[in-house]
C-alpha cells in the first residue's frame, strides 16, 4: 500500500493507560465510533470473512453493506495495522 496513513492523534493528559473502544465526540460535532487498533484488526478479519462467503449474494442490500464494509476494511488495512519500516 503506498498511501501515507492517516492518523490523527489526540494527546491524552492524565490517561492512565488504554483508550477503550467506545464512542466519542469532538465539541459539537456528531458522535463518532473509536475502535482500538487490536479490536479493528480482528474487525478487519471478520469484514474480510464476510466479503469472501457473501461476495455471490444475489441481494443488493448485502452487496451494499459489503462495499461499506469494505471502505472500512480498507482503511483499518492501510492505517490501522502495523508495519514494519520499509513495507
Amino acid at each position: 500500500m503506498s498511501a501515507k496513513p492517516k492518523v490523527l492523534q489526540i494527546p491524552m493528559p492524565g490517561s492512565s493507560g488504554e483508550t477503550p473502544t467506545a464512542a466519542i465526540q469532538f465539541e459539537s460535532d456528531w458522535p463518532g465510533l473509536f475502535i482500538r487498533g487490536d479490536q479493528a484488526i480482528v474487525l478487519l478479519s471478520r469484514i474480510r470473512g464476510l466479503q469472501e462467503r457473501l461476495a455471490s449474494h444475489p441481494d443488493v442490500v448485502v452487496a451494499a453493506a459489503l462495499i461499506e464494509l469494505g471502505k472500512i476494511a480498507d482503511l483499518i488495512e492501510r492505517d490501522v495495522v502495523v508495519r514494519s519500516q520499509g513495507q
